[in-house]
């Protein structure tokens, strides 16, 4: 509207200006018709330029929750429980409402490892639900169970960058746990595509937990945005094999590093073993040299007062 009445001052303002007062009711109303449907067609093209394009309205977390459900009866999911619904819109500034959802087949399990069924992890966008999201890439044909997920450990939103930018999906699931307690823990990153609305995996790893072995996606520091995995080697001396992995220009992670650490395992050091590799890793990427003081961790074991290096690891006591 502002634009269409400054539109009919300057075309005015014009005309009086080129001496052309002595128009004729007839031929101004004309003019002002023609300067109406132009003024119409400015307002129309310029407008969404100044005030942004009108967001799609906004679905009820119920209704896309309900609508995850409906999906996964079709898959003879019975007694659905939601175990996480996080709306992914405002962080990731979608085009289109996208949710996280996890469901959990709270029917009888297939298998005598647990006591409820596995869990679902979909991607919604609007109220159309993707939950095919396949977080083992070889799945057992003995003990599928192993390769399916029943727990959620983590699904969170993280950040790369340390003002809050380029955020990511951070995924990490636990299949069924075995008799002494071990499973297979799958962790994945999604990253957002605007131009084509939709969300992509870049990151996808796969351990074991018994054996203090990790995926840990850093939040903070000079490697913000990396992942550190460690796994134990197979062979003497048993110490863990370091790996660590950042987004390319296309987004997909890839390795940067990958050596055979000094940390012995159950060696009684009572950091992770991405902390007491920490200063290694920093000074094979060129951001720390002996003598620097010591990366503290981001959380200390309890009763850690004190840092040091000892063997070319990291130490506390």
């Amino acid at each position: 509207m502002r634009l269409a009445i400054l539109g009919r001052w300057l075309v005015i303002g014009s005309l009086q200006r080129h001496g052309l007062k002595s128009l004729n009711m007839n031929q101004l109303a004309c003019r002002f018709n023609a300067l109406s449907l132009c003024c119409a067609f400015l307002t129309a093209v310029v407008a969404p330029h100044f005030l942004g394009a009108e967001k799609p309205k906004a679905i009820p977390g119920e209704e896309v929750d309900r609508s995850v459900i409906a999906a996964l009866s079709h898959q003879g999911v019975t007694k659905s429980k939601v175990v996480s619904h996080i709306d992914l819109t405002e962080p990731f500034g979608t085009v289109t409402q996208w949710t996280f959802v996890v469901i959990q087949d709270g029917g009888q399990p297939s298998t005598e490892l647990e006591d409820h069924g596995p869990i679902f992890l979909c991607l919604v966008k609007a109220a159309s639900p993707d939950c095919a999201l396949h977080f083992y890439q070889q799945v057992s044909s003995d003990m599928p169970e192993i390769d399916t997920p029943y727990h959620l450990s983590a699904g969170n939103v993280v950040y790369a960058n340390q003002n809050t930018s380029n955020p990511l999906l951070f995924v990490k699931v636990c299949g069924a746990q075995g008799p002494n307690g071990n499973c297979g823990i799958a962790t994945a990153l999604y990253r957002y595509d605007k131009g084509t609305d939709r969300f992509i995996r870049v990151f996808l790893n796969r351990t074991g937990r018994n054996n203090n072995q990790d995926t840990r996606f850093v939040e903070s520091g000079p490697l913000q945005g990396d992942v550190i995995v460690d796994n134990p080697t197979e062979n003497a001396p048993y110490t863990y094999w370091i790996e660590v992995y950042r987004a390319g220009d296309s987004g997909q992670y890839g390795q940067i590093l990958r050596y055979r650490g000094h940390t012995g395992y159950s060696d009684g050091n009572p950091l992770a073993v991405a902390d007491s590799e920490m200063p290694e890793i920093l000074h094979r990427l060129g951001l720390w040299q002996p003598g620097d003081p010591l990366p503290a961790p981001a959380h200390l074991p309890r009763g850690c007062r004190h840092l040091f290096m000892r063997h070319g690891e990291e130490w506390c006591k």
